[in-house]
């Protein structure tokens, strides 16, 4: 947003606006030349839609605002003040070429994890396995507990349940907020609904008879579709490391990968998938 400060918006616009995100003030004159080239610069490399920094202009000329440059010891202008939770926490005094703008705004700007972050919250809700994938490229450039946080729900939607609950062990109690709650009981949910009864008899049946290449595909086959995919995954290893044409393994195998994407797990289990073939 860009916003031209007076008296009356002030605080919300400026004060206000600072604990939630950065607002840069652009101090500026009509009569000082540089700042009719500069703030065109300014201006373009900030936008109006920048959903992380705001641009606040003060025009010294008007009388109630230079109390402001005053209280902030400003000696030239044009000048930027970038000012966080009702605080100065940097300034750029005096012209200055895009170049020197652009390092100035850096630190307030979103980083390659971020903007990733901010594309897959977007996608969530229509398109978990789009999401998905962005938040495991943020991962790999950051890995924060926000970040963990949105792939465990990513994860879920996805009925990836036993990669969720390995996301969600990773969040520290610090971390541990009202979004991590929210998918910790869905998570559990979802465990209670996967445990099916037919799935623990099948279980009971391969404990009894553990050599059976047959119970072991059956149970791979519910345990993939409860969102277990590591351990159905790992039952069809078993199954084509004895017999690579037993029944419909190697198909159950290759459209779980499939389904899979570019999931980890998935990266994992087609190596050992082609370590067998070749």
């Amino acid at each position: 947003m860009i916003v031209d400060i007076n008296v009356q918006n002030f605080q919300q616009a400026l004060i206000d606006a600072s604990m939630s995100k950065t607002v840069v003030i652009y101090f500026h004159a009509e009569a000082v030349p540089e700042c009719l080239a500069m703030s065109p610069i300014v201006e373009r490399l900030i936008g109006s839609d920048n959903q992380h920094i705001d641009l606040a202009r003060v025009d010294v000329a008007d009388p109630q605002l230079q109390s402001l440059a005053s209280q902030l010891g400003l000696r030239a202008l044009p000048a930027l003040v970038a000012f966080k939770d009702g605080q100065p926490v940097d300034v750029l005094e005096g012209p200055q070429d895009e170049s020197a703008i652009s390092q100035f705004l850096q630190p307030y700007q979103p980083n390659e994890a971020e903007l990733l972050l901010d594309q897959a919250k977007q996608a969530l809700g229509s398109d978990p396995q789009a999401a998905y994938g962005l938040l495991q490229q943020a991962r790999a450039l950051e890995d924060s507990a926000a970040i963990r946080l949105y792939l465990a729900e990513a994860a879920l939607a996805l009925n990836k349940l036993e990669e969720t609950k390995q996301l969600l062990a990773t969040i520290g109690m610090a971390d541990q907020d009202s979004q991590y709650q929210h998918i910790l009981a869905r998570l559990e949910l979802a465990e209670e609904a996967a445990d099916s009864p037919e799935l623990r008899e099948l279980e009971q049946k391969l404990a009894a008879d553990p050599e059976s290449l047959t119970l072991k595909e059956e149970l791979a086959v519910l345990l993939f579709q409860s969102g277990r995919q590591e351990e159905a995954l790992q039952l069809l290893v078993e199954i084509l490391q004895k017999d690579l044409a037993f029944g419909e393994a190697r198909k159950h195998f290759l459209d779980m990968l499939t389904t899979m994407g570019a999931d980890p797990v998935a990266s994992r289990y087609r190596r050992k998938l082609y370590s067998m073939l070749y």
